[in-house]
């Protein structure tokens, strides 16, 4: 078996799943984006407060996210997000085995945070793939009589009442989606391990990580998840036999490519001959494309085009990403350029984080862009989301991304400039470690159907730009010096 061919069968995309505890060389290069403070960041203050309050045993493990595993003195390494995380999101996972005919019940309270939703992933072909049907945003949550969902438009946020219960049946789903009671979804009775878990994205300002109790003070409520379970024989399960039966321990999955696989892709003599072993899989004139599945958007960035044509687009979310978000990937280098610099129209979102009373609407649920390392690292270095990037009067956003050394005197948001640490290359504990690379990934998360230049409504790679229009991400290669004496381009 060839090279591709075996890296296509480990590619998984382990957005939930940490790679291995911290080394040395990942603790000396977290803290390259820890240098700039964001308003709309989680403060660290914030952060320890969610780690003591809700980093205990039970069904679900957290918290887990970017600012718990770069922030924290000591991190368990099941609260490393890797692969490719986001800044923003707090995650709590869990994975478990349900006996054909059992269920489970959950029972919880709505976040005081932008985004909220339960996603369940069967383990398939090595890696976690989403189960269709098989997740529940917060706003198709059914709140608890009495209570309010804060999560639908025009909805009170501010609500003291938020309440809901959800159900976790191992039963087939019934054939017509119609016929599913509501807050429940399936996991088959095939009795296979699933993993469970709950997003959530931009608690309120005042407010944990987790958007369910204060940043700043102790919380006066109980668990903000409690849960109970029945057997196929009626036999009733507390929260703590749940644990016993249901419960598997979080272990971790191998990232896309191991070390090796990645070097020999970067060296080999089949890839197109327009990249060379110092830049691949980057190019002299990066474009952003959506993301397609690993061995098209991975493994095919280094073929010709005419090869990479011929591979089989993903048909389904593997490995923990959410299926209602748009990705978009973008490979750089510093031997083309020390500065990038790209600009686009930013999509409206719901701006809730300054403690907004009434929902909003808006093209996106959630926007980001962040810089990463490569697939045998999967670390994030920096990154900035919708409401912490400045647009000009028409509603566009531009971005500079480089060393800290690079980064020209203009790039401030003052001057409407957002700005990115590039980050320290590959980000990989070995001496072929390449301090040039780079990769950009940003999200649209959930856009709204209507929404005209929506990424979700491209069909095939090379639409992204036609069907984007102004939102579509265009970018260049400069110097600090250029960039200080001209600003960025308007085209």
């Amino acid at each position: 078996m060839d090279l591709r061919s075996k890296a296509a069968l480990a590619v998984i995309l382990v957005m939930t799943f940490p790679a291995a505890a911290q080394d040395s060389f990942t603790l000396e290069k977290r803290a390259a984006a820890k240098h700039v403070e964001r308003y709309g960041d989680v403060p660290l203050g914030a952060v320890i407060r969610t780690d003591e309050r809700y980093n205990k045993s039970g069904l679900f493990q957290g918290p887990r996210g970017w600012a718990y595993w770069n922030y924290l003195e000591d991190p368990k390494p099941y609260q490393d997000p890797n692969l490719w995380p986001d800044q923003r999101p707090t995650y709590f996972f869990g994975q478990l085995v349900m006996p054909a005919g059992s269920s489970l019940t959950i029972r919880g309270r709505f976040p005081y945070a932008r985004y909220f939703k339960f996603n369940l992933y069967k383990f398939e072909r090595n890696t976690f793939v989403a189960i269709p049907g098989a997740s529940l945003a917060g706003y198709d949550i059914e709140p608890d009589p009495g209570s309010t969902n804060p999560y639908t438009p025009g909805a009170d946020r501010s609500i003291g009442n938020r309440n809901f219960t959800l159900r976790v049946l191992a039963e087939a789903p019934p054939a017509n989606p119609a016929d599913r009671p509501k807050n429940t979804v399936y996991v088959g009775r095939d009795e296979k391990e699933v993993q469970a878990g709950f997003r959530i994205y931009v608690s309120d300002e005042g407010y944990d990580g987790a958007g369910w109790g204060p940043a700043d003070a102790p919380s006066l409520e109980g668990p903000p998840l409690i849960y109970e379970g029945k057997l196929a024989d009626g036999a009733r399960l507390s929260g703590e036999e749940v644990v016993k039966r249901f419960g598997r321990p979080m272990g971790s999955a191998p990232p896309p490519l191991t070390v090796e696989e990645w070097y020999r892709l970067v060296d080999s003599k089949q890839n197109d001959p327009q990249l060379t072993p110092a830049t691949a899989p980057a190019r002299r004139h990066p474009e952003f494309e959506l993301f397609w599945g690993m061995k098209y958007t991975l493994l095919g960035a280094f073929m010709k085009p005419e090869e990479r044509a011929k591979i089989k687009l993903q048909s389904e979310m593997e490995g923990g990403g959410d299926p209602t978000t748009s990705y978009m990937v973008n490979y750089l280098s510093r031997k083309f350029g020390p500065v990038y610099v790209f600009r686009g129209k930013l999509p409206t979102f719901p701006d809730t984080f300054a403690r907004t009373k009434v929902m909003p609407e808006g093209q996106v649920v959630y926007w980001s862009v962040v810089t990463v390392a490569s697939a045998p690292s999967g670390e994030l270095w920096d990154g900035v989301f919708d409401m912490q990037a400045p647009v000009d009067k028409d509603g566009y956003y531009t971005i500079v991304v480089s060393r800290p050394q690079d980064r020209p005197r203009n790039a401030t948001r003052e001057n409407g400039v957002a700005w990115i640490d590039w980050g320290p290359g590959e980000g990989l504990n070995d001496p072929r470690d390449r301090k040039d690379w780079g990769m950009l990934l940003m999200r649209f998360m959930v856009p709204k159907p209507d929404w005209e230049h929506s990424p979700a409504k491209v069909s095939k790679p090379g639409e992204e730009a036609t069907v984007m229009g102004p939102y579509y991400p265009r970018g260049y290669y400069t110097t600090k010096a250029q960039f200080e004496a001209k600003g960025p381009k308007k085209k």
